[in-house]
């Protein structure tokens, strides 16, 4: 098979219809909005089935992605950046609520305190730069920068 933009598209096309709404091509992950939950996608034990696994052992996930920059960090010792990006709509705010949400249970404190302050942060950001549009109703008008700081044992904290 030939990667080309159209069988990338028919491949994501009929992935999605099976919910599978995410596809890796190399190492960048590509997610489509399924505008619907989707169950058990996004649990603890989803969580625990992708912690410290090698990218393309488990099926493509933003918990991979989460995962990968992790254990790259640590093993080079060098900062990790994860991009998300996409049209409004496309669910970039949830995709990074994942991230945090995989980080801060696999590797930060268990108590929920940093996973809370982050998204408790998102209400305020929210009040001065969202606007309702044709895809959703509650759609950010400005970019986020999330900085993630670790000590040598857990998830320090954020900025």
């Amino acid at each position: 098979m030939y990667l080309n933009e159209a069988t990338l598209l028919n491949n994501i096309r009929r992935r999605y219809k099976k919910d599978l709404i995410y596809t890796y091509v190399a190492n960048i992950l590509i997610a489509i909005n399924p505008y619907k939950q989707l169950s058990n996608l996004y649990s603890i034990d989803a969580i625990k089935r992708y912690n410290g696994k090698s990218l393309g052992i488990m099926p493509p996930h933003v918990y991979a992605i989460g995962d990968k920059a992790y254990r790259d960090m640590r093993r080079v010792k060098q900062s990790q950046s994860i991009i998300i990006s996409g049209e409004s709509g496309a669910g970039k705010t949830e995709s990074a609520k994942y991230v945090l949400r995989y980080l801060t249970e696999s590797y930060g404190v268990h108590n929920g305190q940093i996973e809370d302050r982050i998204n408790e942060s998102n209400p305020l950001l929210e009040a001065f730069g969202n606007a309702k549009t044709t895809r959703n109703n509650n759609s950010s008008r400005f970019g986020k920068f999330i900085e993630v700081h670790f000590n040598d044992k857990v998830l320090k904290n954020e900025k």
